[in-house]
């Protein structure tokens, strides 16, 4: 009797530590550089299109008619768009609204060369935008 009690909680541990132990381990998106991001980026911006990307939440942030707009998949307008090869600006905001800071985001970034090909980003150093709030 004991022995069925015993394998009935090892059974039980197991199966709740094998459920659990994956959940905050998710894979990146695929257009994410192979060595990862630095450790202070929680956003991602492309001026090319004026939208973020949430790494910590894993979700996009858009513009939408006048409003914001946050979802887990990349929105179909994008669609076309090829995150891989676009450029990026690797934002270090301690903020969950990075769109507070699109009006500096856009004169900034809007219509300046990166360097490096297609696909590199650039940590964004200085300036508005990168405070912590």
């Amino acid at each position: 009797m004991k022995t069925k009690h015993g394998f009935f909680a090892l059974l039980i541990f197991l199966t709740f530590t094998l459920a659990f132990s994956f959940e905050g381990y998710s894979q990146p998106p695929k257009w994410a550089p192979a060595h990862g991001y630095n450790a202070k980026t929680r956003h991602i911006y492309f001026p090319d299109r004026n939208f973020y990307y949430d790494l910590q939440k894993q979700s996009y942030i858009y513009l939408s008619g006048d409003n914001w707009r946050v979802s887990a998949k990349l929105p179909s307008l994008y669609a076309s768009f090829d995150l891989g090869r676009a450029a990026k600006i690797e934002l270090d905001l301690n903020s969950d609204s990075p769109q507070r800071y699109n009006n500096d985001h856009l004169v900034k970034y809007k219509g300046k060369k990166f360097k490096g090909s297609p696909g590199n980003s650039q940590k964004n150093n200085s300036g508005k935008g990168n405070k912590k709030k």
